[in-house]
Parts: structure tokens; sequence; C-alpha cells
């Protein structure tokens, strides 16, 4: 078991959202989703230079993404079939960020017409609670 000289509480939290209706020519070109992606995490606070980005384009469509940071990460999976539909999943650990900004700005980017999101800060109450294992054995 490891065991740490300090814990430090790290601000910041995630931010899950599923959009919908989104314009079909960006959410199936990965370059603009790429781009679209850098963007945010550099408005989650990502130092320049600092993020690397994988995008993996499914035939005949949709697509996958990610560009991680050392302070923040944006993830995206879409469904063109699904109403033009994708998931995002923002995750940042910096004081100082607007991620609502930053989600607000990747539905314009994609064209959305519809949202619905989670939003979880971390270190507050929130609808994900915690369960403990304890041992326990079985379903």
């Amino acid at each position: 078991m490891l065991s740490w000289p300090f814990v430090e509480t790290v601000p910041g939290g995630r931010w899950v959202a599923e959009i919908y209706g989104c314009d079909l020519d960006v959410l199936e070109n990965p370059k603009m989703v790429e781009a679209a992606l850098l963007d945010a995490v550099m408005r989650l606070g990502a130092p320049r230079g600092s993020a690397q980005s994988v995008v993996y384009k499914f035939h005949p469509q949709g697509l996958s993404a990610a560009v991680v940071s050392p302070v923040a990460a944006v993830m995206i999976h879409t469904w063109p079939e699904d109403n033009a539909s994708a998931t995002l999943d923002l995750y940042f650990y910096r004081d100082g960020v607007d991620p609502e900004e930053v989600l607000k700005g990747l539905s314009r980017a994609f064209g959305a017409k519809e949202e619905s999101a989670f939003r979880y800060w971390r270190g507050t109450e929130h609808a994900i609670k915690r369960r403990a294992f304890g041992g326990q054995q079985g379903g």
C-alpha cells in the first residue's frame, strides 16, 4: 500500500455532457474535432505546447478523440446516426477556469442544438455517491 507524506486538495472537476443535433460536417471531420478539443483544453488552463491528442475515425461514421495535458483533458465520442449526437467529458485541475464557458464553446463549435450535462466539482456534495467495498464478496 502506498503512503503519501502529504495529501493536497486538488481543485477542479468534471463536466459530462451529451450534445444533440450537431453539424455533421463538423462532427465527422477529425481535424475540426481535434481543433475544438485543443482549444477547450487551452481554455481549461493547459500550458501552450503541453497538450497531446489522439483521434480515431470509425467507418462509415463516428469518431472518438481525446486531448490531454497536465492540467486538463477533454474527450468526445460521436454518434452521427443518433440525432448527430456526441458525449463530452471535460476534466480540469486548475482554479480560475470557467468550464461552463468551455462547454458552451464546444457546443457552439459542433453546432449543437441541445445539451444535457452533469457538473461535478471536486470536494462538494453531488449525485454520485461513494461506496466502500470493504472486503465484501459478491454482487
